[in-house]
């Protein structure tokens, strides 16, 4: 558990800087972005219903696709990818953009398949030529095997390697339908390097072009030092959404889709306290395991 967390706690750079100082974001004065009303219709269900029919086929075939095993299917019930995929507006003959997949690529799995025919996945990876015993070679090397060891589902993804975030190019200027991003915002806030990401985001998208954001849920309210939160694993809903808008995106929409009101947001090993990381082992691990994955929230964003 504590080499774990020593992990945990690598610094992805200490060179690069935020483009905008950590306290400084604003709220929108934009119109209200779309959000499930009470009793009301979660813009998520709303996007399956009015989806894609050839859309929907092609993700339900790779969502039960012999390329998942079956632990990555029992997350489902706390991930719902069908349901966020539709809700930032995936279709299937996008050029999308995975930003950190892990090693393990989780939605890398739903993603290259749906893609694969009429669309064009691009996903970010780690130099797997890096330092051996490197967290972040690790990973890379995990993620370019996984991709290898599978030609008949990702042979068409492109990856773009990442060295440094300040330099990052992920396509051709406005090129991009859908960027997304799943459990990356706090660890892109703790390492100052959020700014830069976004940025190469909001280039490579086209206007209208969207970023979809699934983050690791915070309480909400002021905060005072948002590094020291994002080592937790958790940050405000509402100043997700500040800072995100402050590279120049908009909200368009949230769904409470990944929510789970059963988080109570307060362990000794934040975030990874609960599934699937459980870093306190067997110690109330039922507990843990009865709570589930973490609150999330899903976030649409447009490039103006």
């Amino acid at each position: 558990m504590l080499l774990r967390t020593a992990l945990r706690s690598l610094s992805l750079t200490a060179l690069v800087a935020s483009l905008v100082p950590l306290g400084c974001a604003s709220k929108s004065t934009e119109t209200p972005a779309e959000s499930p009303a009470p009793g009301g219709e979660d813009p998520a269900a709303a996007a399956v219903r009015d989806a894609d029919p050839a859309t929907v086929a092609a993700l339900k075939a790779a969502i039960a696709g012999p390329q998942r095993s079956a632990e990555n299917r029992a997350r489902d019930q706390y991930r719902h990818p069908l349901e966020t995929l539709l809700f930032f507006g995936l279709k299937k003959d996008m050029t999308v953009v995975e930003l950190w997949p892990g090693g393990g690529g989780w939605f890398t799995e739903i993603l290259a398949p749906t893609l694969r025919d009429s669309g064009k996945l691009i996903t970010t990876n780690f130099d797997p030529s890096g330092p051996p015993d490197a967290y972040q070679t690790r990973n890379a090397n995990k993620f370019k095997d996984k991709l290898a060891g599978a030609p008949e589902v990702y042979d068409q993804v492109e990856v773009v390697t990442v060295t440094d975030p300040t330099t990052l190019v992920l396509a051709p200027e406005g090129s991009v339908d859908l960027v997304v991003t799943f459990r990356n915002t706090h660890g892109w806030v703790k390492d100052d390097i959020d700014g830069a990401i976004y940025g190469a985001a909001f280039k490579a998208l086209k206007p209208g072009g969207i970023l979809g954001v699934e983050a690791h849920r915070g309480k909400p309210g002021p905060v005072d030092d948002p590094k020291k939160a994002a080592e937790t694993g958790y940050l405000p809903e509402d100043w997700v959404v500040a800072r995100i808008e402050s590279y120049g995106f908009k909200l368009q929409a949230r769904s409470e889709i990944n929510a789970n009101p059963k988080d109570t947001k307060d362990y000794a090993e934040g975030v990874w306290t609960l599934p699937p990381s459980l870093e306190l082992g067997d110690k109330d691990r039922d507990k843990y395991v009865a709570i589930g994955e973490s609150d999330r929230m899903t976030l649409k964003f447009v490039k103006p």
